[in-house]
């Protein structure tokens, strides 16, 4: 029985040698070059009006769909290895503007988190959307960046004012060579768009006679006389005229009479995805975004520095809570040992 107990306290005192040891390698700070998978992003935020429109829901209370692209990039962020290496850019007008390089994650997540939460829709410089530019100016964005970027663009979709699409540019890049996706924010249910004050409380909404109704651009498409005899609406059981002459980017009575609502256009974001090879995802859930944007199919692998510390600590760990077990433990490994020779 003494020789049991003598065993056991030989076989504690080894285990917390080795504990202390693997402890001595951890505050070293080990570091080893490895392959691993990380992933470089290029997140672009839309910061038009539109996306003012508060019509997510969070803990009870209403959120911008601004507010919410936000935090999932922000909790995205939090779910990046390090090595990773994320850029910043927002979409206004019809340009994409990269406003951060890319940053490796770890050695510069306070800066990046901080930058994105102050991410504003006053820094937009222009109050147009057109969303057709602004995806193929942030993919051309994507490509100076290096390869293996993926292009993350958050928008509603919502044209302002409403485009013509004979006149929308076309995609004339490879489909796929720059990856990544369009994702999608906001309901699909029409809401009106709120207008701000200084400190982000809503004083009002765009009226129907506050907003631009139609593009002002384009070359004029000639009509026959009979053509332009049929672009005529109906407003509270009026009938208009319109003069298509006077309209060369064409006339959409839908859009006219709704130019000041805002739904997310799922069904134009798909087809611009699939016309430049990117994925659609539609924002729903912080961590859910977090889990697609963090996919293996926007992963790259790269060797870089990693860290060993978890490797050394977390056995150290164990042997720590081993050294704690009752003599009935040693005992039974001891058993166990001697079965193994035999």
């Amino acid at each position: 029985m003494q020789s049991l107990k003598l065993s056991a306290l030989d076989l504690r005192g080894r285990l917390m040698l080795a504990s202390v040891v693997l402890l001595a390698l951890t505050m070293l700070s080990p570091q080893a070059t490895l392959p691993r998978r990380v992933f470089d992003l290029f997140f672009v935020l839309d910061i038009t009006q539109s996306m003012n429109v508060r019509d997510y829901m969070q803990e009870g209370t209403s959120i911008s769909r601004l507010e919410f692209s936000k935090k999932a990039m922000r909790e995205t962020l939090r779910d990046l290895p390090c090595g990773s290496t994320v850029a910043l850019g927002m979409f206004t007008e019809r340009g994409t503007q990269n406003i951060v390089r890319p940053l490796e994650v770890c050695a510069h997540f306070s800066a990046l988190d901080q930058t994105i939460d102050h991410m504003d829709w006053r820094m937009a410089w222009a109050a147009d959307s057109f969303i057709t530019h602004g995806v193929l100016s942030g993919i051309e964005q994507t490509a100076k960046l290096g390869p293996g970027y993926h292009l993350v663009f958050f928008t509603d979709g919502h044209q302002a004012p409403p485009s013509n699409p004979d006149y929308l540019p076309k995609f004339e890049g490879k489909p796929g060579e720059v990856d990544g996706m369009l994702v999608g924010t906001g309901k699909e249910e029409l809401s009106r768009i709120p207008k701000l004050d200084e400190h982000d409380n809503i004083i009002g909404y765009w009226e129907l006679e506050e907003v631009m109704r139609f593009a002002t651009f384009g070359m004029y498409t000639p009509k026959s006389v009979h053509e332009m005899e049929q672009d005529q609406e109906v407003i509270e059981g009026e009938e208009v005229y319109l003069n298509s002459r006077n309209a060369s980017h064409g006339r959409n009575p839908a859009e006219d009479t709704k130019a000041n609502l805002s739904g997310l256009d799922e069904k134009s974001l798909k087809q611009l995805a699939e016309a430049a090879g990117l994925k659609y995802t539609r924002l729903e859930t912080l961590r859910g975004f977090a889990r697609d944007a963090t996919a293996a199919g926007m992963a790259t692998w790269r060797s870089g520095k990693t860290d060993l510390r978890p490797w050394f600590a977390l056995p150290a760990m164990l042997l720590i809570l081993a050294f704690f077990m009752p003599p009935r433990f040693f005992d039974f490994v001891q058993q166990h040992l001697r079965f193994k020779k035999r």
